[in-house]
């Protein structure tokens, strides 16, 4: 049986190399919470007006395709269910903020 002999491991400074370009990168285009908070209420206004001038199309019967009555729908809802979310996650963050003993 043939035993492999060991080779020189590789220089420390390499693998810290390795490793410090597989950390992510921090973005400085990332939106602070209120800016993304502001952005979802304008997209849920939006959405709301959309879905509401299908509705009022639909009814009156000015509608061309119900695929987009439907679309417009379902994109109303689920910006609803986000900018819900959005606002509890703030609203839990800043209760658990003044939960925090000093």
């Amino acid at each position: 049986m043939y035993i492999v002999p060991l080779s020189g491991l590789e220089n420390i400074d390499s693998v810290k190399s390795i490793a410090a370009a597989s950390e992510p990168v921090k973005s400085s285009a990332s939106l602070p919470f209120g800016d993304m908070l502001r952005e979802a209420m304008e997209n849920f206004s939006e959405t709301q007006k959309a879905a509401e001038l299908d509705a009022y199309s639909l009814v009156t019967g000015d509608v061309a395709d119900l695929h987009s009555v439907m679309i417009h729908s379902a994109m109303q809802q689920a910006s609803l269910e986000m900018t819900v979310q959005l606002a509890s996650r703030a609203v839990s963050a800043y209760k658990e903020v003044l939960q925090m003993q000093v």
